[in-house]
């Protein structure tokens, strides 16, 4: 049944609400009102929901001890048009590593941690499979700068709590190496923030999402806030939508890093904290001096920092948002995603204005939306003439590319997930392919030289690449308009690949094998929602001999390098800022005579040795590490499961067909599926196949 009009107009608009704390003003000027403001935001965030097909969306923003505009859109239950509500709670994602940072400050501000100490002197269980561990320290890691690979996604994003997911991360970081020196770069990286946890663990006493609770939650009054450690009330989160399925809640684990639900409003009163130099009405949360610590630049000092458009503070993805820095205003600022939800968080500290958009769906444009809203603030009080208007698409003079110009941008680069290939063609201009899970696509064509020495097409002449060289590598840049349009970002793009000796016989052997993954969680959102094959694959690119690409559930095509070792491929871009995160070595493993995967925290057993399930009844043994185990069906027909945890069915192509936990029964009309079966420790299970007639 649908609400009516005046209830839904009541659950979704709250303007003018007056928090803890003084007047901005103490003359007898009203208030702004920012109704020009409000109506431009509202249009774009209905617009926004449309054009991506969003389930629902919330907004609130700030001036000073206001929130002066705080509205929810779209719907929580399709079904019924039920509207969400102010209190309504979304993921916010990697916001959630701003209260990390927090956290850590906190205990700086209580003398118990020194920011510049190293982590082993507060975690002495801590290791690495590299001698320059010992040098990491817990500002790298609230700054990205660790060198860690990047992100453990395994049992990441679940439908069902796995509280020990940052017990996993420690463990897995036991067995790796670094990717860069500590403190060398900045790469964004989850698994740093994933490190707070057990630091705070360790330094206070109590868990790390109690200690937010106690520390910063309760103190700023963020009453509809919170982990999800267990399941939510009914109704008191936003789900996100597959078609016109509500899907089940989302438990991101790693809490840190991006596991907090919250409100706009409850994040209002954080805002409210940071303008006011650690405040939150007559509560000090932090000192002024951790506040200003949190909003300085991290990166100035790094000792590889080519490009520096960004300027990371601690927990911040910026700490001078290009859009509003391009008008004058500093902001801080950070983005949040998860697998469910979208979200931005702008503070502008010397204008006390703040905004946070939040959605259920990572296709929300949540930065854009922030930047437009805090524009159109600005302008309505005054502090900048007007909102700023997008670049012209004018090209620059073309400089016609020499030889040696040609030959200094074009080859191979390498992403995190992606290689891109450059290509000179006829005209002396350029062609651009991405590689990216097997499939080369072009992504620009005919870039032409222009005189400030990068190449662009006349199509779109603000997309622009030219290289530069770095600690003896060679990197591709892009530069884009970003935002409403009216600035460009310029980021590292790329790292070029050398050429390298042929494969060993023993990687060339593996070329073109797959494996399957035996310990992800059975509630793991990948599995359940079948959006990738449980697999792990091994491939080659023509024209980069010597060379692997692995490709997994969770990455894309990432570049290896095998040379040096027949059991360990290992990743080797150093790319700062975004292209070169989440990075992982390929690890062979030999159990019971079979070659094995490990990928990340990721085991992977051989797809081609998975056993046959022979019709009538069979018995599967669950292994003492607790792994799933895999049969293959080599006819259709109907499969009973008993004795299992949990199953799934999958086609010869590892399309998901079905899926439980418990007890069941599937069916399938072709050969070759396969079935992966879940148990404790040496659990039997029993496994009935019918043949179809």
């Amino acid at each position: 049944m649908k609400q009516p009009m005046f209830l839904k107009i009541l659950a979704t608009l709250y303007v003018l609400a007056v928090l803890p704390g003084c007047n901005d003003s103490d003359d007898s000027t009203p208030p702004l009102t920012y109704a020009e403001t409000i109506a431009d935001g509202r249009a774009a965030v209905q617009q926004a929901l449309k054009d991506a097909d969003v389930p629902s969306a919330s907004v609130a923003l700030i001036d000073g001890e206001r929130i002066v505009w705080s509205e929810t859109f779209g719907y929580t239950d399709k079904a019924t048009q039920t509207a969400p509500h102010l209190t309504t709670m979304y993921g916010i994602g990697s916001v959630s590593k701003v209260f990390a940072a927090m956290a850590a400050m906190k205990l700086a501000d209580q003398g118990k941690i020194d920011l510049d100490a190293p982590l082993v002197q507060y975690l002495p269980d801590f290791r690495m499979a590299a001698p320059e561990y010992p040098q990491i320290t817990v500002r790298m890691l609230l700054n990205h700068s660790a060198g860690f690979g990047g992100s453990d996604y395994r049992n990441g994003f679940t439908n069902a709590p796995v509280p020990g997911y940052a017990a996993q991360v420690q463990q897995t970081l036991a067995t790796q190496r670094l990717k860069h020196l500590p403190g060398e770069m900045a790469v964004y990286c989850n698994d740093c923030l994933t490190m707070i946890e057990p630091l705070v663990a360790a330094v206070s006493g109590r868990s790390y999402t109690q200690f937010v609770e106690d520390e910063i939650l309760a103190p700023l009054d963020m009453t509809h806030s919170r982990f999800a450690l267990e399941p939510f009330p009914a109704g008191s989160f936003a789900p996100g939508y597959t078609g016109d399925r509500a899907d089940p809640q989302e438990y991101t684990n790693a809490y840190a890093t991006g596991g907090l639900y919250s409100t706009p409003n409850d994040m209002a009163h954080l805002a409210m904290m940071f303008m006011n130099g650690g405040r939150y009405g007559n509560v000090r949360v932090l000192s002024a001096s951790s506040v200003a610590e949190m909003g300085r630049n991290q990166t100035r000092n790094l000792l590889f920092n080519p490009i520096p458009t960004f300027h990371w503070g601690l927990g911040w993805d910026g700490v001078a948002q290009p859009g509003l820095a391009a008008v004058g205003v500093t902001a801080w600022h950070k983005n949040g995603g998860t697998l469910t939800y979208g979200s931005e968080f702008f503070v502008a500290p010397d204008e006390r204005l703040a905004v946070m958009v939040t959605g259920a769906s990572v296709k929300f444009s949540v930065g854009q939306l922030a930047e437009r809203i805090m524009l159109h603030a600005l302008a309505e009080r005054g502090r900048i003439s007007a909102v700023p208007t997008p670049l012209p698409d004018t090209p620059q003079p073309e400089q016609p590319a020499t030889d040696a110009d040609l030959a200094a941008i074009t080859g191979d680069y390498a992403q995190f997930e992606a290689l891109l290939r450059i290509e000179a063609v006829p005209g002396r201009s350029l062609n651009i392919s991405m590689y990216s899970n097997g499939v080369w696509t072009e992504i620009a064509n005919d870039l032409k030289r222009r005189i400030d020495g990068s190449f662009s097409s006349d199509a779109a002449p603000n997309v622009a690449y030219r290289t530069f060289d770095g600690e003896g590598r060679r990197y591709l840049v892009a530069r884009r308009p970003a935002g409403l349009g009216h600035y460009l970002a310029e980021i590292p793009f790329g790292q070029q690949v050398q050429p390298a000796a042929p494969l060993s016989t023993a990687w060339q052997a593996r070329v073109g094998q797959r494996w399957l993954a035996v310990n992800e969680d059975a509630q793991s959102i990948p599995l359940v929602q079948g959006t990738a094959p449980p697999r792990f694959a091994l491939d080659v690119v023509d024209g980069l001999p010597g060379y692997l690409f692995a490709s997994s559930i969770h990455t894309g095509s990432q570049i290896v390098d095998p040379a040096g070792s027949d059991t360990l491929a290992r990743m080797f871009l150093k790319i700062p800022v975004n292209f070169g995160r989440d990075l992982n070595d390929v690890v062979i493993e030999t159990r019971n005579g079979e070659e094995w995967v490990r990928y990340g925290s990721t085991l992977f057993r051989p797809q081609a040795s998975v056993p046959v399930l022979p019709a009538g009844d069979s018995v599967v043994t669950i292994g003492s590490e607790g792994f799933a185990e895999w049969r293959k069906l080599p006819v259709g027909g109907t499969v009973a499961i008993t004795g299992a945890s949990a199953w799934k069915l999958y086609d010869a192509d590892l399309k998901l067909l079905a899926s439980s936990l418990g007890n069941g029964s599937a069916n399938t009309a072709s050969a070759d599926a396969y079935l992966m079966v879940y148990g404790a420790p040496d659990a039997a299970i029993t496994l009935t196949l019918a043949a179809a007639r």
